[in-house]
């Protein structure tokens, strides 16, 4: 079915996907992978220890096509399976899928004469996205990079899914498993900081969006995020980033601690936490939405603004 290229122990590019309970999304994921008009990659899907028919999905996959392989590990998280794919990987370049997105079918071919004009360099390449509801993408406006480059990657996060890494620069630097929410920009800036850092702008990668979403603000996302980055802010690596930065990380994901609280009708946290946030960057530009958050908390002032709203909508 497959030419000799495909048997070949080194392709071009290997792509790892974690995936854990995402059995139906799976198959739209690999599917997107085998549908790319380039033919020379490898396809690792780390099973992170699912309870659903994910093992079933992949094998009966694979049985037709050898490019793609099945990797079972107990449930460590996402950091741990991608480490685990990186060590099962041959290719010479490294790009991560995450279960629920997809790559268009061009990515691969656009992807490959992209590092061809850049002299096949060891670096951390990242390409432009499209946001993704099932049905309808968006182009996302990517800027240039520009300036301090770790900033701009926490300024303006990195999907894995939107990742190709050079396989010499995975020996040195690899996710770390003790952090569950932020490390793929505690990898990307961790990189950057020894190789350079390119953008490819053409939108080729489609970031879905749904309900399951790891970074769902009705979840505990946020806790495990400022954990991580207190864990990376202990590192050398974090010397790459501004004390200003470094506070209005903290400041933004205090914030979201804090409307997590309020949506679980813990006022009294709710309060405490965007305090917290206010006084790690007052200078920070949300800080008049914070002080908006503080006052919907004051009893009645909800209930009058809300009401408020309902007479200007009804007036117009």
């Amino acid at each position: 079915m497959f030419g000799p290229r495909h048997r070949h122990l080194s392709p071009r590019f290997s792509i790892v996907i974690p995936a854990y309970n995402r059995a139906e999304l799976l198959k739209e994921t690999i599917a997107s992978v085998q549908a790319q008009s380039f033919e020379d990659w490898e396809c690792i899907i780390v099973d992170d220890g699912s309870t659903d028919h994910t093992r079933q999905v992949v094998k009966q996959i694979a049985c037709d096509d050898p490019r793609i392989r099945y990797v079972h590990q107990p449930n460590a998280e996402r950091s741990a399976a991608r480490n685990n794919g990186i060590r099962h990987s041959k290719g010479q370049y490294i790009c991560f899928l995450d279960s629920d997105d997809r790559y268009l079918q061009q990515y691969l071919d656009r992807l490959n004469a992209f590092i061809l004009s850049n002299g096949d360099p060891k670096a951390l390449i990242i390409s432009s996205f499209c946001i993704w509801d099932g049905s309808e993408a968006t182009p996302v406006a990517v800027p240039a990079i520009s300036g301090n480059v770790a900033e701009w990657l926490f300024t303006h996060p990195v999907s894995p899914s939107r990742a190709c890494i050079h396989k010499d620069i995975l020996t040195e630097f690899q996710f770390r498993t003790d952090i569950v929410m932020v490390e793929d920009s505690v990898l990307w800036c961790s990189i950057a900081t020894k190789h350079p850092v390119i953008l490819m702008p053409e939108c080729m990668i489609l970031y879905r969006v749904h309900d399951g979403n790891s970074v769902n603000r009705a979840t505990t996302a946020a806790f495990k995020r400022h954990d991580g980055l207190l864990k990376f802010f202990r590192t050398p690596f974090s010397s790459a980033l501004s004390r200003r930065t470094k506070r209005h990380l903290l400041s933004d994901v205090r914030f979201r601690m804090a409307e997590y609280h309020a949506a679980n009708n813990d006022s009294l946290k709710a309060l405490g936490t965007v305090m917290w946030s206010l006084f790690t960057a007052p200078d920070h530009m949300h800080t008049k939405a914070k002080g908006f958050f503080i006052l919907m908390m004051v009893p009645g002032f909800g209930t009058w603004w809300n009401a408020r709203k309902a007479r200007s909508r009804n007036a117009n």
